[in-house]
């Protein structure tokens, strides 16, 4: 269905502009290890590297520095497809 009338295209622009937009994040996956301790507090907490699909645990030295990262639980980054690193 297209919109044809040019009033109808502003207000629908309008809503788009107006709605506020989030970045989406997938469940399990945080920005920071305390997010994720507070998720799975049962779990080891660790950082999956979002280009190579490894994630790495607390005391490896890859944990702190690794690129496009997520704080994760273990049991769900194993789940996704991850692999230890």
């Amino acid at each position: 269905m297209a919109i044809s009338n040019p009033k109808h295209w502003a207000l629908a622009m309008l809503i788009f502009l107006a709605t506020p937009v989030q970045a989406f994040a997938p469940a399990g996956q945080f920005k920071t290890e305390e997010q994720a301790k507070k998720y799975c507090p049962n779990d080891v907490v660790v950082r999956v590297d979002l280009a190579t699909r490894r994630f790495y645990a607390k005391g490896h030295f890859l944990y702190p520095v690794v690129g496009s990262a997520t704080y994760e639980c273990r049991r769900e980054a194993l789940q996704e497809g991850n692999v230890p690193g």
